[in-house]
């Protein structure tokens, strides 16, 4: 040690595994003494990974000691000797682009050069404190050791001898002990120890050189500090509810009750080093193809250490192959499990690199989603793969366990890595955002977010898996196989991850993410969805697992359906005001509609044309993902004249679009289908080749029910061509035949009757009944509406055997289309209801909520902020919104007095259900306390 130079004293913050492990090592060839530990300890120099609101770092700006970046341990490790502190200092170099603003950044360097030249002992050297903390809250001890290292002076007793200049205390009491003024001095938020240290740059002095700054009684000095404990009040604000969102979301994620502390998770093991023999001895075992031996020695060795990633890879690739046995599989996941649990991808950028080299083909190596993808497709085709595998002799449904089982653990994977941000969110919101803040070393951000620079959700990778998602849902209505079912439960889950992912992460970076989720997602997922029957709508929605996504795909599907009817609403984000008024009044609106014309053109549609399925299903196969920004708007269609039937409109498109893509498909890839998908049926029916179709109905294994690329059915084709025979044929031989299957809502009986195929007609209205006359294309037309013959009409509808009238036959029908507008709204509204309350933590969950008696003043100061042109954070707006949403439960009573009559006279389930949730939140609003 130099002469006349103190002994440097080193803490370090932020640093975690092994960046701090390579730190400390490097600390131990230097002449110095490290301090380790999670307190302030009188360090010299503290090595900081970022800015941070943590003890050491604040206590650290308080005393004006170094506050340096490591690059000012790793240089002067590498020089030998100890360098010159002043460039490696925090607030040397101002980074433009960082989370963190100017101040922040300068502070360590700022109040080093202020005491130094003041002479002034410390930030708090004139402070006479009172801390009106309770006893045991863990905070308390930090913060007194924060003041101590600035010298403020702690009066312990309540009842302190001399003046008292600042009185702190929590978030919840403020306001009360405001009013009591038991010390007649300022009462300040604990939080102000950070904006006073890292933000405030013109107060400082003020608040350091006079006491009586704190103590003065003149108008000027009292409004000044009036506004600026409002300030503060409203951060208080900020942080509660901030920490409230973060425990609706842990409870969301089933880490903790309600009302339950959540404690700390920690994945620790200790890496201890092997003998590279150990090593040896399990590559020599792969490369002999022992692997019983190699994966028993690889589970021995896994609680103890980190195997070498082209271990796994090996594994990964025999097994993809078909070179090991499926009774190993459980083996070798059990192994990845282990992994997971032991050793996961949050754990340090290495970890997380492993994870990326791990989860991707070994062999093409282009990442974690191509893998993601191939894994899909090879379930619905085991002989597509990214590469090609040796021909060896494992069944069909090996394969699609081995490629499901792999889905099921890189779902596992991303799921963990959701759990664990929503775990540390909670508790960075718990210690009032002072411990370091959560970082984004995530697979998940990087399989779907790694190439995006600007903050874009909806990138390629998410586009693919909302259309495999969307795929796998329609497939589900077509076979009863349960893999796909499977495969489908995993897709969703993924998404659904996905989604969380990027909401939590808004909190994290304070940016207002989610709206993106509802612009965005949720409406491309709306339309994509635009041919799904009410009931395949409900069945999506329920299956979405993230609540925040059903929310908004909810709202958006609620939004079509009004969109249908000629209902119109504000562009903006959804809230409890906008459910209960504007949306429910819709609900009411929409029942008492007559039936129109649909509002859909698909014409003025941005995207890619729709395809038949099976090119679809071909593209995602071969992974020909299109970016639909890039696509041009599709051009009118031809104009065929007014009266052209809509299954011929269908038909005529179809073809249009299928010859385009004659070269994209082989009768070989799909066996007994020609290039639109016809089959021998759809021919034979087309045709009207009774004798043809009598010999393939005989046939074992044929499907009457069997639908070409556009979803057409022989019968379909038999009703459009006018076969007769065909038709009588169908009905005779084929009991199982679905005479409700329809394209846009044309059935069978449309496609006869809007062709002007009378008998076709009869013997369908006479083998299927009054059902047949109830349903309606996409235009919004009945079976009977495509004759124009009253005569004819009477004498189809007399064939149901209904006794009554065809216009009361049609008024009824009218009463039950419009019940059922009533029913699918209700169940939207009311998952819409059910989902923001329990994402946003409201009291319909039954939880008490006291930061209403903080937020009296929130929208004069946000007024404020607008008038001034003032940058407005996603915290701000939140609490905004939280607080709108706040005056509108209270006043809930008022907006439901009017509920409309047809609801409230509606019996169906739904309704009944959506009911239920409004008198729950009238019952709760009314117990509410109110807000002043």
């Amino acid at each position: 040690m130099e002469e006349g130079i103190p002994e440097r004293k080193i803490q370090i913050t932020g640093f975690k595994n092994r960046e701090k492990d390579e730190l400390v090592a490097l600390l131990f060839k230097l002449d110095c003494i490290f301090i380790d530990g999670e307190i302030y300890d009188n360090c010299t120099h503290l090595i900081a990974k970022q800015v941070s609101k943590s003890e050491k770092y604040l206590a650290t700006c308080a005393a004006g000691k170094w506050i340096l970046t490591k690059d000012y341990i790793i240089n002067s490790a590498k020089s030998g000797r100890w360098l010159d502190e002043t460039t490696y200092e925090w607030g040397y170099k101002i980074e433009k682009d960082s989370h963190y603003s100017p101040q922040m950044q300068s502070a360590p360097k700022r109040w080093r050069e202020e005491l130094t030249h003041s002479g002034a002992l410390g930030a708090f050297h004139r402070w006479k404190v009172v801390l009106l903390i309770k006893e045991g809250d863990k905070r308390k001890d930090a913060f007194e050791r924060v003041l101590l290292a600035g010298k403020a002076v702690i009066y312990h007793s309540q009842n302190p001898e001399g003046e008292v200049t600042h009185v702190f205390t929590n978030n919840r009491s403020l306001k009360a002990q405001q009013e009591k003024n038991d010390f007649n001095a300022p009462y300040y938020p604990i939080q102000y120890l950070g904006e006073f240290l890292l933000e405030n740059t013109k107060q400082t002095n003020a608040e350091n050189n006079s006491v009586e700054h704190c103590l003065s009684v003149c108008d000027q000095q009292e409004r000044r500090t009036k506004d600026y404990l409002f300030k503060m009040q409203f951060a208080e604000v900020k942080s509660a509810l901030k920490h409230h969102i973060c425990l609706a979301q842990a409870v969301n994620h089933k880490y903790v009750g309600q009302g339950v502390t959540l404690h700390e998770f920690s994945s620790k093991t200790e890496n201890f080093e092997m003998p590279r023999v150990s090593f040896s001895r399990i590559e020599g075992l792969l490369e002999g193809y022992f692997f019983i031996e190699a994966i028993d020695e690889l589970s021995s060795l896994l609680p103890y250490c980190v195997p070498p990633v082209h271990f796994l890879q090996t594994l990964i690739e025999h097994l993809l192959q078909g070179n090991l046995s499926i009774n190993l599989l459980s083996q070798i996941f059990d192994i990845f499990y282990t992994l997971l649990h032991l050793h996961p991808p949050w754990k340090s950028q290495s970890m997380l690199r492993y994870y990326l080299d791990l989860l991707q083909c070994p062999v093409c190596a282009r990442g974690t989603w191509s893998l993601v993808e191939t894994l899909v497709r090879s379930c619905l085709n085991c002989r597509f793969f990214c590469h090609v595998i040796s021909d060896q002799e494992m069944e069909h449904a090996e394969y699609r366990t081995i490629h499901k089982t792999f889905l099921k653990f890189i779902f596992d994977v991303v799921q963990t890595e959701v759990d664990y941000l929503s775990r540390r969110l909670y508790h960075w919101a718990n210690s009032d955002f002072l411990i370091d803040q959560p970082q984004t070393v995530a697979v998940l951000f990087k399989m779907f977010w790694h190439e995006s620079k600007s903050s874009i959700l909806f990138t390629k990778p998410l586009n693919a898996l909302v259309d495999w998602v969307i795929y796998f849902q329609k497939e589900q209505y077509k076979t009863d196989d349960v893999f796909k079912h499977q495969v489908a439960y995993l897709l969703n889950g993924i998404l659904g991850a996905a989604v969380e992912y990027w909401i939590l992460l808004g909190f994290l970076l304070d940016k207002y993410m989610m709206q993106q989720v509802a612009d965005d997602l949720a409406n491309y997922i709306s339309v994509l969805c635009g041919d799904f029957s009410s009931d395949e709508l409900e069945n999506l929605i329920c299956s979405i697992p993230s609540p925040w996504l059903q929310m908004f795909v909810a709202e958006a599907v609620f939004k079509n359906v009004c969109l249908k009817n000629n209902f119109y609403f504000s562009s903006e984000p959804l809230s409890l005001q906008k459910m209960v008024s504007s949306y429910l009044s819709a609900i009411g609106k929409i029942g008492m509609c007559k039936t129109g014309i649909a509002q859909k053109k698909k014409k003025n549609k941005i995207g890619p044309r729709p395809q038949p399925e099976s090119q679809t299903l071909l593209l995602m196969l071969n992974g020909e993902n299109q970016n639909h920004s890039e696509v041009l708007p599709d051009l009118p269609g031809l104009n065929l004249g007014s009266c052209m039937p809509l299954s011929t409109k269908l038909r005529t498109k179809l073809e249009e679009q299928t010859y385009s893509k004659e070269n994209s498909l082989s009768t070989q890839d799909f066996c007994k289908h020609n290039i639109k998908g016809e089959t021998a049926l759809h021919i034979a029916c087309m045709k009207n080749k009774v004798e043809k179709l009598v010999l393939l109905l005989c046939l074992p294994g044929t499907c009457i029910n069997v639908k070409d690329y556009a979803g057409w059915t022989p019968l379909h084709e038999a009703c459009n061509h006018g076969s007769t025979e065909c038709v009588r044929e169908i009905l005779q031989r084929c009991p199982e035949v679905d005479l409700l299957s329809q394209v846009d809502g044309v059935t069978p009986l449309h496609d006869a009757l809007s062709n002007g195929h009378v008998e076709i007609g009869k013997l369908l209205l006479q083998h299927g009944g009054p059902v047949l006359l109830q349903q309606r294309d996409i235009e919004g037309k009945l079976p009977l509406d495509y004759v124009e013959s009253i005569q004819l009409k009477e004498e189809l509808f007399a064939i149901v055997q209904v006794q009554e009238t065809i216009e009361d036959f049609h008024e009824h029908l009218e009463i039950d289309v419009c019940n059922q507008r009533i029913e699918f709204t209700s169940f939207l509204l009311y998952k819409m209801l059910l989902n923001f309350c329990t994402v946003y933590n409201l009291p319909l969950n039954g939880t008490s909520l006291n930061i209403k008696a903080m937020c009296s003043d929130v929208a004069l100061l946000m007024s404020d902020r607008k008038s001034q042109n003032r940058t407005i954070s996603f915290t701000d707006w939140l609490v905004e919104h939280y607080v709108k949403n706040l005056e509108t439960f209270q006043k809930i009573p008022q907006f439901l007095q009017e509920i409309p009559e047809n609801i409230q006279q509606c019996t169906r389930l739904h309704v009944q259900t959506l009911l239920a949730v409004l008198k729950t939140l009238i019952i709760q609003s009314s117990g509410a306390p109110e807000q002043h």
